[in-house]
């Protein structure tokens, strides 16, 4: 299974396909992000709730375009899905209410906590409502286990933000694969 992520992340750089105009484009989340493409799975509000969220527990996740490589991700079919759950045995026809649970039971939080919408927190009322949900799950939690939800998150909001040789370099840590890819990510 890693060999497929592997893969993938190496031929494309995390690349998602998308189809604008009729034609099929291949882009990165980041540039999905800034060109604003259309979601296929994703709400406006799972959107917006999304890209806070993940912006909260690994910045950069936004403007790396998280919301479109889960969005895409959840629109893939299973073999090629590359999502955190693939790994951890959650059935594939499980992802997009896992998803969508975790991130109404993060908002609806927000709202209870702070009558703000998750995508309104600042970022003091984010990390409150991170620590509570990363240890436990909130009583007024709905969803998956919020601790299992903000682990997932996190390794995908990882993998966008640094899941590259660039990724190594904006933290200044060496690449240093084990397996040397063939070609830059």
């Amino acid at each position: 299974m890693e060999h497929d992520r592997r893969r993938f992340l190496k031929s494309s750089g995390i690349a998602l396909s998308a189809i604008v105009g009729g034609e099929m484009l291949r882009v990165s989340p980041r540039s999905a992000q800034a060109a604003a493409l259309p979601y296929q799975i994703l709400t406006e509000e799972e959107v917006a709730t999304l890209q806070g969220l993940a912006e909260a527990i690994v910045p950069g996740a936004r403007e790396g375009g998280i919301s479109h490589y889960i969005d895409k991700q959840l629109a893939a079919a299973a073999p090629n899905c590359l999502l955190m759950l693939k790994y951890l045995g959650v059935p594939f026809e499980d992802y997009i209410g896992f998803y969508r649970g975790g991130l109404r039971s993060a908002d609806r939080l927000a709202r209870l906590r702070f009558s703000l919408s998750w995508s309104m927190l600042s970022a003091e009322q984010a990390q409150t409502l991170l620590v509570e949900m990363s240890g436990n799950t909130p009583l007024q939690w709905d969803g998956p286990p919020a601790p299992f939800f903000f682990f997932v998150l996190r390794a995908d909001s990882s993998d966008v933000v640094y899941g590259t040789e660039q990724g190594f370099e904006r933290i200044g840590m060496p690449y240093m694969a084990h397996i040397e890819p063939a070609q830059a990510w």
